[in-house]
């Protein structure tokens, strides 16, 4: 089921966001729940909490939605996608994106959806792929993990409208 996150949601989003498999890929390291609050806070004020829950009622997956303003309205990005790594393999992480999009695009002015994935981050890619994005560009040396002593570059995707 997808729905709006909440404030309530932290403590769940935290496990999923600090999972070793998935944090590599967001744009944050791994830290203490009391560390992670203000930056849940920035995300969540960025745009639109989304989340996907499965019929447990446990989150699956989740996503921020920005909408960009004045001459570039048309656009959104994706951001923070993350799947809960118990609920990876399922179809769930398709299924959400799908009906993510779906609801992007009830907006009739919406005609381009964006997000960002590492180059590294070869699963996520043939993921975005296969949903329909495209890779527009590369931003090179464009993301750095404490863990890694060099940089990665940043794929551009989008899907056009």
């Amino acid at each position: 089921m997808l729905r709006l996150g909440t404030k309530n949601d932290f403590d769940e989003l935290y496990s999923v966001y600090m999972h070793p498999t998935v944090n590599p890929y967001l744009n944050f390291e791994i830290m203490s729940k009391e560390e992670f609050l203000p930056i849940f806070n920035e995300l969540t004020q960025s745009g639109i909490l989304y989340i996907y829950e499965n019929i447990d009622g446990q989150i699956a997956a989740t996503c921020i939605v920005s909408r960009s303003v004045r001459r570039c309205a048309h656009n959104v990005c994706l951001s923070t996608l993350a799947t809960n790594p118990i609920c990876q393999h399922q179809g769930i992480g398709s299924k959400f994106v799908r009906e993510l999009i779906d609801e992007i695009r009830k907006d009739q002015q919406i005609k381009r959806i964006e997000l960002y994935a590492e180059v590294d981050n070869e699963i996520a890619l043939n993921f975005y792929k296969k949903l329909g994005f495209q890779v527009e560009g590369c931003l090179k040396n464009y993301y750095k993990r404490a863990t890694d002593d060099h940089f990665v570059n940043e794929l551009v995707l989008a899907m056009i409208f």
